[in-house]
């Protein structure tokens, strides 16, 4: 077994109420990962397979089911002593135990009845050429006597290679008929099906397959049963094993087996004479493979238990090694491992970054967040070296936020990677997929990943070294393809992560800002795959009155990738431009009384439960709120660094009639319908989609940054309107959402227009206040906002937590599926973990310290109740039953596991924590490294040293003179001190500058230790 050590341990797991989670699914650079969900029940692996849903070695169900099957489905232990045949974590009157860690997931059963301790650890295999399950039992005689041990262990249904998840489960009775086990005798059969099985003129034959084998500590292989007649004979229900009970496991191995024609099992069989003290060790491996010469080169490194061992020493340091970036030594041991732990989820969602080659920056392990939890999610993770999977573009933006904070060489790539998929209407698309590269690569395909390339590259070059400058070549000459895809709709939020990315990449590179900005042109425009239709055409009439339920047509020019101008000439920009354009087209989505932003795009925005509401007309504050946000960072830059902006002519007329319609209309208008405005607006954006759609004139109008900045300054005085008629509205609460009834209309040939409308407020959700939170205001009115945040039916006051809404039992079922959900689950009034975070953050980036200390406290995972969470504190959920749930059994207990943006959320609040806001910046020319770290004395447990690691490598070290809270203001840096990679050593009073500061960026720093000190 794995030393205990930082590992959450659940007692009797099996008594407790059902919770679902899984194992991270990396293996290494080099390998090839695989899916495993379980739960707490049985022996806990309920699912697990390669790629995805159709790739299932053990067959994938929701949770509700898994809960149920997994007893009898999942893995199985018989152990017949003494005539007696025992199954081990099947009852629970027995003391079992639970270690859930990073990478390995162990139970322990303790049965002093039978005299019989059984072990059992499972984890992914690290670093091979086939994707695997590992487990390994430890089956211990505790007894004072001699017990002679007939094992069967494995699993009762093995889903064949080439079976697809919809075949099983609709026509899993048919599928048998394509299915066999080869090479059983050989002790590693291969599971497949003989050939395609879709019915189809083209059919295939099917070389890969599922594998199994064992060895026992001997380093013996095992006897296998594929057959469940050969176990459990007539108990069809796998409640028995029969035929160990009514004979001997020699006798069933002796068995003839059937083959085909069959869900087979894979059970391993072992017979041992056990002394006082002694175990029996089986180690066993489930996995695919994509032909049986692979699996063969694959087995024929397997030298036994001891390969076993270093595999597993190897998946846990493999974890470890990732999560070295957070490193972190408080005085609260739960909160250091739960910022690895989140650190690790991170990474799985928005990616690892490493180099490849010379300077390919790539990224890791991302996939989408499906789950037995979240059924509905088609996960994908690429089995190849170099693995990566799918994922959307809210959610790959939001993980990365942090990361040149971790890791400086990740530099502007994200900030690249996700302005270039603004389109020029200031949309995106929904899907961020695998990264691909184009290179000249002779006899090999065009288009390719890096696990493409390495394998393709393994199989024409013998020699190790060759093979890898090979592959560095390749790829440091190769061009890195498009990532995105269309799928569906138009999102109103997805824009605003974007100046998330930017800002965090100031606070380590501050004096980069005017290049950034003003330097090369080198950001591009998506080509628009489908385009907005104009809004009479989105209209409808139903028997509720005007709904908008068409939204979007094909763009002819959709199979172009960037979008152009009429001469061909791919349309390129600086930073502040596509900021520029953001702010005119954001601006001009505003709503009919000027204060949400337009769901235009038949999408809703962060709250995406809320899937109805762009058919009622809906706007989000949320949206305007970040577009005063992007207003407030461009006016500051183009008076900071007085540049001029070069903008396409079709976006500067837009921006003028935006400008001229709030001259003539918009100030008139303080409160109730802006419709005269909103129609000038829209007619002028409507133009400009038109006018864009296809690509643009190329020509150019050149804005000096006064005229510019007057520009800016006009769009703003319109959205801060809308914000402050919104506010007022809200009753001193930021609104988040309106939907829209419209009165009176008329109708052409062109569609219908609206007359006369009428806004209706929805309830409060968390995300108004915490968009409105990143705003300039003064502290006071920020202090009061979060105030009256508490006194409102968003605060769940017997958890002391924030719902992410109100109750909405008097709202309409056409709002989306929030409202048919039970309230406290789901997205309905529950404490979702995402926003909650959000809110967390923007405390305590406002400065609201007292605030967010107690808040933090009482809300963040690791300083939770385990009883109550059900879960390892060590682990995020997606949301915490509230108390609104009508099941108080269920309040506060943690619900879908693990993936989610409040890893994100978390990440930064640590990196404010520990560091301060802005730990880099500029003075007197020169670059300055200052820490203003926030301890809260609950984290300190009277300990006077505190450890983080600094930009992911560096360990920085608080030497603490005093007790309480050490908050920015309340103590002073005495001195600090920097040891460097070559020996040298520089002490400074406090702040670092110049050089030394350069070095501690580059990563040439051994180690700070900063002294704080409270007078």
């Amino acid at each position: 077994m794995i030393e205990q050590k930082e590992k959450f341990v659940i007692q009797d797991y099996g008594k407790k109420a059902g919770f679902a989670s899984f194992l991270p699914g990396i293996s290494g650079e080099k390998g090839i990962p695989i899916w495993c969900y379980y739960v707490n029940r049985g022996q806990c692996i309920t699912s697990f397979g390669i790629q995805d849903k159709d790739h299932a070695i053990m067959e994938f169900y929701p949770a509700h089911q898994s809960y149920v099957l997994t007893k009898k489905m999942g893995f199985r232990t018989f152990i017949k002593a003494d005539g007696k045949v025992i199954e081990p974590f099947a009852c629970e009157k027995i003391p079992h135990t639970m270690y859930v860690g990073m990478n390995t997931l162990e139970i322990s059963e303790m049965d002093e009845e039978n005299g019989l301790k059984t072990e059992v650890v499972y984890f992914t295999l690290p670093g091979e050429t086939a994707g695997a399950l590992v487990r390994c039992v430890h089956i211990r005689n505790i007894s004072s006597r001699s017990k002679n041990l007939e094992v069967l262990d494995g699993m009762p249904a093995v889903i064949p290679y080439g079976v697809t998840m919809n075949s099983m489960k609709e026509m899993g009775q048919t599928m048998k008929a394509w299915m066999e086990v080869l090479h059983p005798d050989s002790r590693v059969p291969f599971f497949k099906v003989r050939a395609s099985t879709a019915d189809s003129a083209e059919v295939k034959e099917v070389h890969g397959g599922n594998f199994g084998f064992a060895v026992d500590q001997e380093g013996m292989q095992l006897p296998v049963i594929v057959d469940t007649e050969q176990i459990f004979a007539y108990d069809t229900s796998f409640g028995q094993p029969v035929c160990l009970q009514e004979s001997s496991l020699k006798d069933i191995c002796n068995g003839r087996q059937t083959t085909e024609n069959l869900v087979p099992c894979c059970f391993f069989a072992k017979e041992a004479e056990t002394a006082p003290g002694e175990e029996l060790v089986l180690y066993e491996i489930y996995g695919q493979a994509e032909s049986r010469e692979i699996l063969e080169e694959f087995l024929s490194h397997v030298d036994g238990p001891e390969y076993f061992e270093r595999k597993m020493q190897e998946a846990v340091s493999l974890t470890e090694k990732i999560t070295d970036k957070i490193a972190t030594k408080t005085g609260n041991a739960a909160f250091d491992q739960y910022c690895r732990q989140t650190f690790l989820d991170n990474v799985l969602r928005g990616g690892y970054p490493v180099i490849l080659g010379k300077n390919t920056l790539f990224y890791l392990y991302s996939r989408k967040h499906g789950d037995i939890e979240r059924d509905y999610n088609y996960f994908s993770m690429l089995p190849e070296f170099f693995s990566q999977g799918n994922g959307n573009f809210r959610d790959v933006n939001q993980n990365r936020r942090c990361d040149v904070q971790f890791a400086p060489y990740v530099e502007d790539k994200n900030i690249r990677t996700f302005y270039n998929c603004i389109q020029i209407n200031g949309y995106n698309p929904l899907g961020i997929e695998k990264m691909t590269y184009r290179a000249d690569v002779e006899g090999f395909q065009e288009v390719f990943t890096p696990g493409e390339l390495y394998a393709y590259l393994k199989k024409t070059t013998e020699n190790p070294e060759e093979l890898e400058a090979r592959f560095t070549d390749i790829l440091e000459k190769a061009e890195c393809g498009d990532a995105t895809k269309f799928i569906e709709g138009y999102w109103t939020d997805h824009w605003t992560y974007n100046l998330d990315l930017l800002e965090s990449y100031l606070t380590v590179y501050p004096e980069r800002e005017e290049t950034l900005l003003f330097g090369e042109r080198i950001f591009t425009y998506l080509q628009a795959k489908e385009e907005i239709l104009p809004r009479a055409k989105r209209y409808v009439k139903t028997a509720n009155g005007i709904r908008q339920y068409h939204f979007l047509t094909a763009n002819p020019k959709a199979e172009q990738t960037c979008l152009t101008d009429n001469n061909g000439t791919i349309v390129k920009s600086t930073l502040a431009e596509k900021l520029f354009l953001l702010s005119v087209v954001k601006t001009a989505a505003l709503d009919a009384y000027g204060m949400g932003t337009e769901m235009e795009g038949g999408k809703p925005g962060w709250y995406d439960a809320l899937n109805g509401l762009p058919g009622l007309l809906g706007s989000s504050m949320c949206e305007t709120y970040e577009t005063a946000r992007n207003l407030e960072f461009l006016l500051r830059v183009l008076e900071t660094y007085k540049r001029e902006l070069k903008i396409p002519e079709e976006l500067n007329k837009l921006a003028a009639k935006i400008c001229s319609a709030a001259f003539r209309e918009h100030p008139d208008k303080a409160e109730g319908e802006v419709l005269s405005y909103w129609n000038l607006v829209n007619d002028a954006k409507e133009a400009y989609w038109k006018a864009t759609e296809e690509g643009i004139s190329g020509n150019m109008a050149v804005l000096s940054w006064t005229e510019a900045a007057v520009i800016v300054k006009q769009l703003q005085a319109v959205v801060l309107q809308g914000i402050a008629k919104a506010v007022r509205m809200g009753g001193g609460i930021s609104p988040a959402y309106f939907y829209y009834e419209v009165t009176d209309y008329t109708e052409d040939h062109e569609g219908i227009h609206p007359v006369e409308m009428k806004c209706h407020m929805l309830p409060y959700f968390l995300e108004g206040p915490v968009r409105h939170l990143k705003l300039e205001m003064e502290t006071e009115e920020k202090r009061a906002l979060c105030a009256r945040v508490k006194e409102s039916d968003l605060y769940d006051r017997k958890l002391k937590m924030y719902k992410v809404n109100a109750p909405l039992a008097d709202s309409s079922f056409e709002l989306g599926r929030c409202r048919a959900f039970t309230p406290g689950w789901l997205e309905n009034e529950s404490i979702w973990l995402h926003m909650e975070y959000k809110y967390l953050l923007e405390e305590l980036k406002s400065g609201l310290y007292p605030e967010f200390l107690e808040d933090f406290h009482k809300a963040a995972i690791p300083f939770l109740s385990a009883e109550t969470y059900g879960r390892s504190l060590y682990e995020n959920s997606s949301f915490i039953a509230s108390s609104a749930n009508p099941n108080p059994k269920l309040h506060g207990k943690g619900f879908v596991a693990r993936l989610s943006g409040s890893t994100a959320e978390f990440l930064q609040m640590w990196q404010i924590m520990m560091f301060g806001k802005r730990p880099f910046g500029m003075e007197d020319g020169e670059l300055a490294l200052e820490f203003q770290p926030l301890l809260p004395a609950y984290l300190l447990n009277g300990q006077d040293t505190v450890e983080a690691a600094f930009l992911g490598t560096i360990p920085v070290t608080y030497h603490l003179c005093g007790s309480g809270d050490f908050v920015p203001g309340n103590y002073r840096v005495a001195s600090a001190e920097v040891k460097f990679a070559d020996g040298t050593a520089e002490k400074t009073a406090g702040k670092i500058t110049g050089e030394a500061a350069e070095k501690i960026r580059r990563g040439e720093a051994s180690g700070i230790s900063v002294y704080l000190t409270k007078e």
